[in-house]
């Protein structure tokens, strides 16, 4: 079964947790792909690396409807869950991960997760649970991004790693200072959520999705300009 979380639409205009109070959260309509694993021992924090390679590796050894799902989400890659619970508790799920941000009003839309996968617990200690999360959007513009993060992430610019801190992590902001630009086109970002709470991801750009109009609105379009030609031509008689 599939299920779908709506949250409230709201415009932010100032972010916590070390990203500046003039920067844009990088938002659009993500193709998401996410895998959850789990061992019965303790494990090394290699098992939680933030990358396409660590990423393909378990998604391919995994199961649809049970481990792994392919969904999308719709708004900005701003995600928090604090330590604030019991220790070692860590019970907040995948589905839960896209209900809490920095700012406490959440701001999205997830469709198609499967509520198998979505009840999946997301980390826990010590790297006994953790959950992959790959995001795809394509952007029609180049823009200067950051990420604030715990775990670790990697971000792609059309296949090329851009900027990584693949390793888990406490909370920190990635590069320290400074921005890094992507270019446009094919943005990919891996992040782990690992060895239980917090869990953050929080992206900064101001990226223009490259959403192609559809073929009502191109026939819009050209209609409204073979009007406007009828009445130019009319003006001249």
């Amino acid at each position: 079964m599939k299920i779908a979380h709506t949250f409230a639409a709201t415009a932010i205009a100032f972010f916590s947790a070390g990203i500046g109070a003039q920067a844009a959260t990088l938002s659009g309509t993500f193709d998401v792909r996410v895998v959850n694993f789990a061992y019965d021992t303790k494990q090394k924090s290699s098992v939680a690396i933030a990358s396409q390679d660590n990423f393909d590796t378990r998604f391919d050894a995994a199961t649809d409807g049970v481990d792994r799902d392919t969904f999308t989400y719709t708004g900005d890659l701003n995600f928090f869950i604090d330590n604030l619970g019991p220790v070692n508790g860590d019970a907040e799920t995948i589905s839960e991960f896209f209900l809490h941000n920095t700012t406490g009003l959440p701001v999205g839309h997830v469709q198609g997760l499967d509520a198998t996968v979505g009840a999946l617990q997301l980390s826990k200690p010590t790297f006994r649970i953790t959950t992959l999360f790959e995001f795809t959007e394509v952007y029609s513009n180049a823009f200067d991004t950051r990420v604030t993060h715990d775990d670790g992430f990697t971000i792609y610019d059309d296949g090329a790693e851009l900027v990584s801190f693949a390793n888990p992590t406490g909370i920190r902001t990635t590069p320290r200072t400074g921005t890094i630009e992507f270019t446009g086109g094919e943005f990919k970002l891996v992040y782990a959520a690992a060895n239980g709470n917090p869990s953050q991801l929080l992206v900064e750009g101001a990226g223009v999705p490259a959403v192609p109009l559809p073929a009502s609105s191109l026939l819009l379009l050209g209609g409204l300009g073979a009007f406007a030609a009828m009445r130019r031509k009319k003006a001249r008689t």
